[in-house]
């Protein structure tokens, strides 16, 4: 894989954790009504992708520069 695709791939991953993260607090911010179930699943399943998503943009951009 080249370097430039690499870079793509870790922005988008990127901007994916940021929704991810916006969406965490959404999810927790309106647990009042939801179901008990639905709220577990959803806060781990959000988690679970957040972790994924900021592990692999950690990854991929780990040597890039802006400049």
């Amino acid at each position: 894989m080249t370097d430039e695709k690499k870079i793509k791939i870790g922005k988008l991953c990127n901007k994916i954790a940021t929704v991810l993260f916006v969406l965490f607090f959404i999810d927790v911010c309106v647990i009042p009504i939801m179901n008990t179930i639905f709220f577990i699943v959803s806060t781990i399943v959000i988690a679970v992708l957040f972790a994924a998503c900021s592990i692999v943009s950690h990854i991929f951009l780990k040597d890039y520069k802006p400049e």
